[in-house]
């Protein structure tokens, strides 16, 4: 019985284990959608638009100047100075790298009503997640 066992787990989980690559760009893209989900909600809870950008295989949330209020609707660059700091830390910016896994480039905004700048499909390696202008509903699209 021990056997069979030790046969069913060599087969089919220890695989598993060596095929890094996967897990890192699965964990990655969970990652991912958690930031642009948690933008989104940050820009209705402050009523201040909220900066997703994505370049060089990196996400980072930016805010406009918190001393500025007339900024809160612009979707200028130059503006979204402020870093956001991801809520499960203390004082560490809410931004993620996966060196080896390729994202589309991208810059999105949500607003005060929860709102993106545009509806857009992100690749991130293997799979896609989807945002919808309209709603701000971001989701995994790679089925």
């Amino acid at each position: 019985m021990t056997l069979v066992i030790m046969s069913i787990l060599s087969l089919n989980v220890i695989p598993r284990f060596f095929q890094l690559n996967e897990y890192q760009e699965k964990a990655f893209f969970d990652d991912t959608l958690g930031a642009f989900r948690y933008a989104q909600k940050l820009a209705i809870a402050t009523a201040c638009n909220v900066q997703v950008s994505i370049a060089n295989n990196q996400y980072a949330l930016h805010r406009p100047d918190a001393g500025d209020r007339s900024q809160c609707r612009s979707t200028d660059s130059s503006h979204f100075t402020q870093t956001v700091f991801h809520p499960g830390s203390s004082g560490q910016s809410y931004t993620g790298i996966q060196p080896g896994i390729t994202i589309t480039d991208a810059v999105i905004y949500f607003d005060a009503l929860g709102q993106a700048s545009n509806s857009i499909e992100i690749k991130l390696g293997r799979k896609k997640m989807t945002i919808v202008s309209d709603t701000g509903f971001v989701y995994d699209s790679s089925s």
